[in-house]
């Protein structure tokens, strides 16, 4: 009986329009930004001697420090601080009295008047420039790039009290709060640290893992988004069939009505995704093996069921809920205005997880930050599938009151003749 209606909601799922084309821009969205990706050149070890081992996050109070006041001094210069209260972008620009204040707190952490660290800054660039009409500016800039001098005995308490001071005068979202400038440090990679991003590449990730964090990072933007017209439409197909009244007569209790049909909708949603990650983690695992290193060829479905399907779960379970209590298309405002919110209020593209729908890992590798990360990863995850169960669990509870008022499931509601 239950298998039964299962696989009939799928096959109502497989002719609706709606599913073809949440099928057709997943596709197309994952494909045109895993095609982006460049990690080839990742698989070779580094050697001794390279010209350049790239860039990396650092955990350096120094190098943190370093970024933190920079950014702070871009930002004075131009009066523009960048934003993202409620997950959206605002400008925001000081008067002067608050500009002073962030300058006297910038001279105290370099020792330096502000007006000598522009007049350097201006002079580097002008240098730069002036270098770049003879076609060597890139050489000048690589052996003489300019850093805002620290005072030699800056310490990270202090340094943290300017960033507390900038977050209360620019306001919430911006770059100094703490969530955000410490985990925004970049320094050079020497050899060894290069090194070290190759074995963990190698080893804890075995390559293919490191490619699926980088897919689901993109794939979760995308599921947070379209399944909510996937959920809605299932909901309403009844209404526009004008079904409700025979649906209410049949002997099937409501919790396996519902049940089925929300069950129906995360299997169809997610089994696509699950193919695409297999299909993009083939050429990692391919390559992989060209360069002797042996991939996790289930690295696709160990991160898509981690990451992804929660996601699925619970915005088809809250599409089903809003869509069922109203018995209007509420969900989709309301449901893209969580899962923009969620996109746009990220303090940083990789970790920081916390309550997030929407997780982000936008990075090729860094597989020790992420191992620091992933017990809140789990928790995140996991609230979110009891929240997607407690969500159904309503809708069930929805369903049942109107059956038992004889209401119809959608339009007017009427009393039975009986």
């Amino acid at each position: 009986m239950m298998g039964a209606l299962f696989l009939k909601e799928c096959r109502k799922i497989a002719k609706s329009l709606v599913y073809y084309v949440y099928l057709v821009a997943f596709v197309l969205f994952i494909t045109g930004q895993m095609s982006e990706v460049e990690w080839v050149d990742r698989l070779s070890e580094p050697q001794p001697g390279q010209e350049s081992y790239g860039y990396g996050y650092s955990s350096d109070e120094r190098v943190i420090m370093q970024s933190g006041l920079e950014t702070l001094f871009q930002e004075l210069l131009s009066n523009r601080f960048a934003t993202y209260p409620f997950g959206f972008y605002k400008e925001v620009t000081l008067n002067e009295e608050e500009q002073e204040v962030l300058k006297r707190a910038m001279q105290q952490c370099t020792g330096m008047e502000f007006e000598q660290m522009a007049e350097e800054n201006v002079a580097y660039w002008t240098e730069v420039y002036r270098m770049g009409a003879e076609e060597s500016a890139a050489e000048y800039s690589e052996a003489e790039m300019w850093h805002l001098p620290l005072r030699e005995n800056l310490s990270y308490e202090e340094f943290e009290q300017v960033m507390e001071k900038a977050y209360e005068i620019v306001g919430s979202g911006s770059y100094y709060e703490k969530s955000s400038y410490e985990k925004r440090g970049i320094a050079a990679l020497t050899y060894e640290d290069a090194l070290e991003h190759y074995r963990e590449l190698c080893e804890e990730d075995r390559v293919s893992g490191a490619q699926m964090r980088l897919f689901c990072d993109y794939a979760c933007i995308f599921l947070a988004i379209l399944p909510i017209f996937v959920g809605v439409s299932a909901c309403l197909k009844d209404k526009r069939a004008k079904a409700a009244e025979l649906i209410r007569s049949r002997s099937v209790s409501g919790a396996a009505l519902i049940g089925c049909r929300y069950l129906a909708n995360v299997v169809m949603c997610f089994v696509p995704v699950l193919l695409c990650a297999l299909l993009m983690q083939m050429p990692c695992v391919y390559a992989a093996g060209q360069a002797g290193i042996k991939a996790d060829v289930l690295a696709f479905a160990k991160y898509s069921f981690l990451w992804l399907l929660p996601v699925i779960m619970v915005v088809l379970g809250a599409a089903f809920f809003l869509t069922e209590a109203t018995e209007t298309i509420l969900a989709i405002p309301v449901l893209l205005a969580w899962a923009f919110g969620s996109v746009f209020s990220a303090a940083t593209l990789t970790g920081d997880f916390g309550w997030k729908l929407v997780t982000r890992w936008n990075t090729f590798g860094s597989y020790g930050r992420y191992a620091e990360e992933l017990e809140q990863l789990y928790r995140n995850k996991g609230m979110y599938m009891a929240l997607a169960v407690i969500l159904v669990l309503l809708t069930v509870a929805v369903y049942e009151k109107k059956r038992r008022k004889g209401e119809m499931l959608y339009g007017k509601l009427r009393k039975n003749n009986s």
